[in-house]
């Protein structure tokens, strides 16, 4: 790569296209935000001075490296062992090296709590005299709202060992189950780092919470010590904050948690309980924030545990939350039950968008029905017992409003059915009356054709359609195409036009003239198409026919190959050998003497993930 001084010489459009391209960013699709994978940050560092270009350099390379900035404190690295804390973000002495502290919005607070024990040990007011010191030098973080608070104690098992046998640290006569030979005062020491962290971030109003202290072994009693006081540090870290979100991410509510949550200086607005079973203080902290919770995120939780968040105390009567307008619930374990108690009316009256990925927790379809009347967003797995209860009375014409945005999957063992595909995608794409993003996934797709397309009302208000996971052919494409005039972008899983899954002839040039002169009508205003996956013999193949849509669809501009294969819900892993065996499949395709002297093939881009 050349240096950044000719870097900031070129236009503008040309340095975010080669931004685009840079290791490390990854993809945002239309519907789905992708588990980030971890990156090494060492190859993001060189493009850091890129922040001080211009805003707009700014906006385009910020998600490289100011997702968060990392501070570790009292680091330690076993022998032999080197492990990073800075997976996802830079630390924030590498942001500080170029001045760039007033752009990072999240910060990443971890101590180590061996290493906690180890500089205690060593010198008692190192954390005093250094730690605190090595903070405040940042000066004001001005734009930081969140602080990542997590404790880290993840160190190898024979590391473990050694430490309990007093072998291989800085002090081997600490056999590792004495008490340390001086006595300090932690939680005051710890007490005076979070008032550091506060005085230079003083804008925090997130906090998220990362999971509980692993104990890879039986830790002697000194040890348990620190991770009571890192526990409770923790706990209190929330005092004096007034704070409009929390997360807990694997993180138990003890009842101090609970009535430190519950201050009169807290205003909760957003809560999110990720990898909990749900205990009674997870649901306790929830309820107590009914009246002003806005966006609550639950993820694998039981689905008896969300239920009971309905419940008033005493036990009678339903828990309405009346300005609750966000709600997405990811995989509840557990069954849906009607003998556990269920809402008897609607608990949601403001909700604009419900998402439920996995098993809906509800047994009675009051949330569902009721929410028909302000519901704008619906993204819903379905199942044989969900339908079989209440598809009917979900599923009838134009009955949600106000939906703008429709996503439904399958969730249940085994294929989905012919017959409820059919009714379902039918079904689906007339609910609303103004439904302008569409997402079907997981679906069988053979039974469609320009009959059945003609019965889906929706499709004429339709902007946006994303067809991830359920199959259909070119011709099938251009059905649905053209039955959507508004539509600008199209996310496909391509398969063959044949059934057969062994041919791997090449169509003939007869066949391609014979697929554009049925289709040389196509008004279809399309200009992106995204490929998610594909079902042929060949890549090769499977580029002759995706060569074959983009010359027939007079408005398209980009065709873009996803590299992301979806394994379980919001679950991805990365295919880029099969991505890039198709791209060079476009490339290889388009030299084909059959395209020569059309230029509308040659001008389409092609790219990977990034232009999704």
């Amino acid at each position: 790569m050349f240096g950044i001084t000719g870097f900031q010489t070129l236009p503008a459009h040309i340095m975010e296209r080669i931004v685009l391209y840079v290791p490390g960013i990854e993809p945002t699709f239309a519907m789905n935000v992708y588990e980030p994978g971890h990156c090494d940050t060492e190859p993001v560092k060189a493009y850091l001075p890129l922040m001080g270009v211009n805003r707009a350099m700014r906006i385009i390379t910020a998600p490289l490296f100011y997702k968060y900035a990392s501070k570790l404190v009292c680091e330690t690295k076993p022998p032999g062992y080197n492990y990073r804390i800075e997976k996802d973000g830079l630390s924030l002495d590498d942001v500080m090296e170029i001045g760039a502290q007033e752009h990072v919005k999240q910060l990443r607070l971890v101590l180590d709590i061996f290493a906690l024990d180890e500089e205690t040990n060593r010198d008692i007011n190192h954390i005093e005299n250094a730690v605190v010191p090595s903070i405040i030098k940042y000066g004001q973080l001005p734009a930081v709202h969140t602080i990542i608070l997590a404790t880290y104690n993840n160190v190898p098992l024979a590391y473990a060992f050694r430490r309990r046998m007093g072998t291989g640290l800085d002090n081997p006569e600490n056999t590792g189950s004495e008490s340390p030979t001086t006595t300090v005062d932690i939680p005051r020491r710890l007490e005076a780092i979070k008032h550091a962290v506060l005085d230079i971030a003083p804008r925090v109003r997130r906090l998220i919470m990362s999971k509980d202290i692993e104990q890879l072994y039986s830790p002697p009693e000194h040890e348990k010590k620190r991770i009571r006081e890192l526990t409770d540090f923790k706990e209190d870290f929330v005092n004096g904050l007034a704070l409009g979100h929390i997360s807990l991410v694997k993180n138990t509510v003890s009842k101090k948690l609970l009535a430190n949550l519950s201050g009169p200086e807290m205003a909760l607005r957003s809560i999110t309980l990720s990898y909990n079973k749900g205990s009674q203080q997870h649901i306790e902290l929830v309820r107590r924030n009914w009246m002003r919770l806005e966006r609550l995120h639950i993820n694998h939780l039981t689905a008896h545990a969300v239920v009971k968040m309905t419940w008033c105390d005493g036990g009678s009567g339903t828990l309405v939350y009346p300005r609750l307008k966000h709600l997405c619930i990811n995989v509840c374990s557990g069954n849906r039950s009607t003998s556990y108690r269920q809402p008897d009316k609607d608990p949601f009256p403001a909700l604009t968008t419900l998402i439920s990925h996995g098993q809906f927790p509800f047994a009675t379809p009051v949330v569902l029905t009721e929410g028909r009347k302000h519901i704008r967003r619906l993204d819903l797995d379905l199942d044989n017992d969900l339908m079989e209860a209440y598809g009917n009375k979900l599923f009838t014409d134009r009955s949600f409003h106000e939906l703008e945005s429709i996503s439904l999957g399958w969730w249940a063992k085994g294929p989905v059915r012919a017959s409820q595909s059919q009714l379902v995608l039918t079904r689906a794409l007339n609910i609303g009356l103004k439904t302008q993003i569409a997402h079907i996934h997981s679906f069988e797709a053979d039974w469609l054709d320009s009959s059945t397309v003609k019965d889906m009302h929706s499709l004429s208000t339709l902007r946006v359609l994303d067809m991830e996971l359920t199959y259909i052919t070119p011709n099938q494409a251009l059905i649905i195409f053209n039955a959507c005039p508004l539509l600008q972008k199209a996310y496909i899983s391509l398969r063959d036009e044949r059934s057969e899954s062994r041919v791997v002839k090449m169509p003939a040039d007869s066949e391609l003239i014979e697929f554009q002169e049925a289709h040389k009508g196509c008004t279809s205003r399309i200009q992106s198409l995204g490929i998610y996956s594909t079902q042929f013999s060949r890549s090769r193949r499977a580029a002759e026919y995706l060569m074959m849509l983009a010359n027939v669809l007079p408005c398209l501009k980009r065709v873009c190959i996803s590299s992301f294969v979806r394994v379980i819900p919001n679950k991805y892993i990365p295919d880029k050998t099969g991505a890039r065996k198709l791209f060079d499949a476009i490339n290889q395709t388009r030299k084909r003497k059959f395209y020569k002297g059309k230029p509308h093939v040659h001008s389409v881009d092609v790219a990977i993930d990034n232009c999704w």
